[in-house]
């Protein structure tokens, strides 16, 4: 019989770690295939040309040099390590990057000093500087990644040498921070999720303290302009001492690839107004979620990365200390969201200037800026407000996050990236190898092998399905039992799922179905029982049962591609519809409707959408085809497959008849 193994006592749903979980979906075990054997070790290249490992080799003391790279550099290292140690875990990794794993934590383990310090940033450059700048620097964010990193080896090797690496810099921060009371917290959040998480390994409640602690700061800085002015001007016055440190260095010694020098994303193109809007944001606190007490914010604001990691954590926090004005403030942050600051896709963050949240309904088309790695933290915080609530809502915005949010974010051929994923390009975008902040291409590296933990879930005696990704799961109990499904799906191109049921006896227990908000008439069968009633979109369906081994339920969720309108009816999408199919969003792209006026490609009204599965299509796709008001037939393809072929005009919202 199943039982409930709760992680975080006040969560009403519990997680199956990915490692039980083997996904076997041709869609999502490509991507999977593709990103092992492909995007990490061409990923490791960049890092290494850029000089991300390099950095550890100069700090551990078997290279002469100085810190080569922005300050962050550590924290895209530990991402990318994280990710390689999953992928270690479900799969089969060639020997040599086995062994380049091997060699990088040996690096980092030999950077640490004495007292547990650990960022190339500042021990090669600026350690007297330490801890003096949390708001610019990073410091606090490169920890959270290392102990993710550090988490992520111990469940491969039964703790291991990161987590005491991490455990030790985790005292030294505990002791600087929550020890003194230091009024201060990260400027870019993410620790405070990995705190909770090394809490729930090690049981020190220190790590709970010092998350609360960074978590209430937020809001609470006194005298917050002049706390930030002062730091603005110390990061200008390190910048300054930097180059100088580099340009010194590069004058007086040869090395075979100097830093790149582009800017990073988000700076390219701006505006002298978005640099006002910038500054502004900046100094108000908004930028960094300083502005407001966590527990009486309702609008989210600032950076949207920031932003949501900062809500995960937050979420977190709750689950183990049911601090009921965590979660009112977590579920009006999120209605305040998705009401008028989220887009089509799920892409967060309309305002380039900030990389951010802009005001309400503020979701222009022409500048959209929707972020990858902001749709994996939505992902991330969805998933805590499920396992907190058991409400579908938040199950049904982690699939239109996957599909249309994230999955954008890398080529098909996982070789190229994403930084921003727009509503309308006219050619001027490209996915690259790589950026000068690779923050994103290594946040896709540590998703893509946890896909499997946000399919199930557990509560006392019951088994919830969130998503519907073909898989073979042990779903574990109390009891030293388990019941393996089989589940088998044919998403995202066709709404035909089986569940098979797998166990050594007679087992009670209600299955929790989801049915996607998308969908109309779902139907159900049981062992060929067909049922039809009570199934309801945007809720759960609960299926009891003494489940028999073999016992077989199939799941019948049509999908139709439709037109649809804006609801809030705002001025950038008047006259426009967008086309979705299931769970995914549309796009037309010029490439595919070359005979057509592209600039006037307009929907007729009756356009008789039809979907068509192509082989010779982007390596096998469902494509839609219609009529424009001329008559012709125009083509769509998935929005998270466009730019694949070549640069080329996109668009998610059409132009068509009222």
């Amino acid at each position: 019989m199943l039982k409930r193994t709760r992680l975080a006592p006040y969560n009403k749903l519990s997680s199956i770690s990915y490692n039980h979980i083997k996904i076997t979906d041709l869609f999502w075990s490509k991507r999977q295939e593709i990103n092992k054997d492909i995007s990490l070790p061409l990923m490791l290249e960049k890092l290494e040309e850029d000089h991300h490992i390099d950095n550890f080799r100069v700090a551990a003391g078997l290279k002469k040099g100085i810190h080569l790279g922005d300050f962050y550099f550590d924290s895209d290292l530990y991402k990318w390590l994280e990710g390689a140690l999953y992928f270690h875990q479900i799969f089969s990794l060639p020997t040599k990057i086995s062994s380049q794993i091997k060699e990088i934590i040996g690096l980092i383990e030999k950077s640490q000093l004495k007292d547990g310090y650990l960022n190339t940033f500042y021990t090669l450059n600026f350690l007297q500087k330490r801890f003096t700048n949390f708001l610019i620097f990073h410091e606090l964010y490169c920890a959270g990644h290392l102990i993710e990193a550090a988490l992520a080896e111990a469940n491969l090797t039964n703790n291991g040498i990161l987590l005491k690496v991490a455990i030790r810099f985790t005292n030294l921060l505990v002791n600087k921070i929550l020890n003194n009371d230091l009024r201060d917290t990260a400027g870019h959040p993410e620790i405070e999720l990995a705190l909770i998480r090394l809490y729930r390994k090690t049981k020190n409640k220190d790590y709970l303290n010092l998350c609360d602690h960074l978590i209430k700061e937020r809001g609470n800085i006194p005298h917050l302009r002049t706390y930030v002015m002062r730091r603005l001007i110390d990061a200008v016055k390190t910048f300054g001492e930097s180059r100088k440190i580099r340009q010194h260095y590069l004058d007086n010694n040869e090395i075979e690839r100097i830093e790149k020098e582009e800017a990073a994303e988000f700076l390219e193109g701006l505006t002298p107004r978005d640099w006002l809007i910038f500054l502004r944001q900046n100094l108000n606190g908004k930028q960094y979620q300083l502005n407001t007490p966590i527990r009486e914010a309702y609008n989210p604001v600032g950076h949207a990365v920031r932003a949501l990691y900062l809500y995960s954590g937050a979420a977190d926090l709750y689950s183990e200390t049911g601090d009921e004005s965590l979660l009112d403030a977590m579920e009006l942050l999120w209605l305040k969201m998705v009401k008028g600051k989220i887009y089509i896709t799920g892409g967060t963050g309309s305002v380039k200037a900030i990389e951010g949240f802009g005001k309400d309904f503020q979701l222009s088309l022409e500048n959209s800026y929707s972020e990858t790695c902001a749709a994996i933290a939505n992902i991330m915080w969805n998933w805590r407000l499920l396992l907190i609530t058991k409400k579908c809502k938040y199950a049904d915005l982690i699939e239109r996050l996957l599909y249309n949010a994230m999955l954008p974010g890398q080529s098909l051929d996982g070789r190229k990236y994403f930084y921003v994923n727009p509503m309308i390009s006219n050619g001027e975008h490209t996915r690259k190898e790589w950026f000068k902040c690779p923050c994103c291409p290594t946040n896709y590296i540590r998703f893509i092998p946890q896909i499997g933990k946000y399919i199930y879930s557990i509560s006392e005696n019951d088994i919830w399905i969130h998503q519907y990704i073909g898989n073979e799961a042990e779903i574990p109990s109390n009891s030293g039992q388990s019941t393996k499904i089989i589940q088998k799906s044919e998403f995202p191109w066709d709404g035909k799922v089986s569940l098979q049921i797998i166990n050594d006896g007679v087992e009670k227990f209600s299955l929790y179905l989801r049915i996607p908000d998308w969908c109309e008439n779902p139907t159900i069968y049981m062992n060929d029982e067909k049922i039809t009633k009570n199934l309801i979109p945007g809720a759960y369906f609960r299926l009891e049962n003494k489940w028999n081994n073999g016992d077989l339920v199939v799941l019948d969720l049509p999908m139709k591609p439709l037109l649809h309108s804006d609801k809030l009816n705002r001025k950038e999408t008047k006259g426009k519809k967008y086309i979705q199919y299931g769970p995914l969003i549309y796009c037309v792209e010029e490439v595919d409707n070359q005979d057509l006026q592209f600039s006037r490609l307009k929907i007729a009204k009756e356009s008789d959408l039809e979907n068509v599965y192509k082989k010779s299509i982007l390596g096998g796709m469902t494509i839609l085809r219609g009529k424009t008001t001329s008559g012709r037939v125009f083509t769509a393809i998935p929005y998270f497959a466009w730019c694949n072929r070549k640069p080329t005009k996109m668009r998610v919202w059409i132009n068509s008849e009222d």
